[in-house]
């Protein structure tokens, strides 16, 4: 994007121009900096289940916080008690993923990776050791804690 440039003028009453940037003229920088970058967004997001067993999660907290291209997320949610044997997927989030690789970090509850796929508004939730799906039914009643980061298109 071309930045649009004002003259400097002698804003420090030296006698000589250009050395204080006019504040005008930062002020629109910043402003077209902020602009390109896609500014920043936040808000709340909902996590619902999207593994097809129509569980109906309870979310104590779900934000976000888009910065450009970068989301930030954090969720708190509790799975109800169930013996659906589906692979658990949380769907909902704010923006799908652009294709790059992201990180999530679990704070609380039972040991879970976290995968955003590419072109994705879903996490896909797996176990730590064997990178197999967790099933609902192994989240029965557990609460999740987690944040994490991931790269939107």
């Amino acid at each position: 994007m071309a930045i649009t440039r004002t003259p400097m003028v002698d804003d420090d009453g030296s006698g000589t121009t250009g050395t204080v940037i006019n504040n005008a003229w930062k002020q629109e920088l910043y402003d077209q900096i902020d602009a390109s970058a896609g500014g920043l967004v936040y808000g709340a997001w909902t996590p619902v289940d999207l593994s097809g067993a129509s569980l109906v999660l309870v979310v104590t907290a779900a934000t976000y916080v888009a910065l450009g291209r970068i989301l930030f997320v954090w969720g708190h949610v509790t799975y109800p008690a169930n013996s659906a044997p589906q692979p658990a997927i949380l769907g909902g989030l704010p923006y799908a993923s652009g294709g790059q690789l992201g990180g999530f970090y679990q704070t609380y509850g039972p040991p879970c990776t976290f995968h955003v796929s590419s072109n994705s508004n879903m996490i896909y939730l797996l176990n730590s050791s064997t990178m197999v799906g967790k099933t609902n039914q192994e989240l029965s009643g557990s609460q999740l804690i987690f944040n994490g980061q991931y790269l939107r298109p």
